[in-house]
């Protein structure tokens, strides 16, 4: 006899991004094993495709998981986590003082994690206000973040992700989006070396995933002040 069918309850869940709506179930026991076996590994490659792995799985709405940007990765998988396996993260947070290193013990409810957007930010950057020349970015996706670390790109590496980040280019009279990577090579060659200052900008701005922690030392009793940033910060 065919042992019986076990049936998941579904959820929704909004894109930061786009706002879309979204549908997932919980992940399961194959998939947590997944998980705790990249989370022990420590490697951040491996969670990252552990973490791309599952949300396939679990996510019924059509998406190209590695295509979104990377804050919609971050909110998917904390929204799983929270209808998975429980809606209260436990981290353990070492106090770096001089003296004390006491490991601390904390939670933190996932409902109080939200996206953060920071004021005046905007994927529309202008090169020549006078003729309306400017272009229209894209946040970095998983397909990118593989090719280029954003956090500590330099010198080639950036110039390579300005382009990869460019969704269109216009003027006050045409939107340029048909065009060859050499013709897109050779147009961010030609940028103004202040542009790179205004590029920085809007990667250090970028909607993330965070949580402003305060904490007291259970060891010293200090006060601390700790901001968790992105997937790495809520995953070990």
């Amino acid at each position: 006899m065919p042992l019986p069918e076990i049936v998941t309850p579904e959820y929704s869940t909004n894109l930061p991004s786009t706002g879309e709506e979204i549908f997932f179930r919980p992940f399961l026991v194959k998939e947590e094993k997944m998980l705790l076996m990249a989370q022990e590994g420590k490697d951040k490659k491996e969670i990252t495709n552990a973490v791309v792995k599952v949300i396939s799985n679990c996510v019924k709405t059509p998406l190209d998981i590695k295509q979104l940007p990377i804050v919609d990765v971050e909110w998917i998988f904390l929204q799983l986590r929270a209808r998975s396996v429980s809606e209260v993260i436990q981290l353990n947070l070492r106090h770096t003082k001089e003296g004390c290193e006491h490991l601390n013990k904390i939670e933190i409810p996932i409902q109080d994690i939200k996206v953060n957007v920071p004021e005046g930010h905007s994927n529309i950057l202008m090169i020549n206000k006078d003729a309306g020349l400017g272009m229209k970015l894209k946040y970095p996706n998983l397909d990118i973040t593989d090719k280029v670390d954003v956090t500590s790109a330099k010198s080639e590496e950036l110039f390579e992700l300005i382009t990869l980040c460019i969704e269109n280019i216009f003027d006050k009279e045409n939107v340029y989006n048909d065009f060859t990577k050499q013709e897109l090579d050779d147009f961010v060659g030609e940028l103004p070396k202040e542009f790179l200052d205004n590029f920085m900008k809007f990667f250090t701005s970028m909607p993330k995933v965070s949580y402003d922690l305060e904490y007291e030392c259970e060891n010293c009793k200090e006060k601390v002040s700790h901001k968790l940033n992105g997937l790495m910060d809520f995953f070990l």
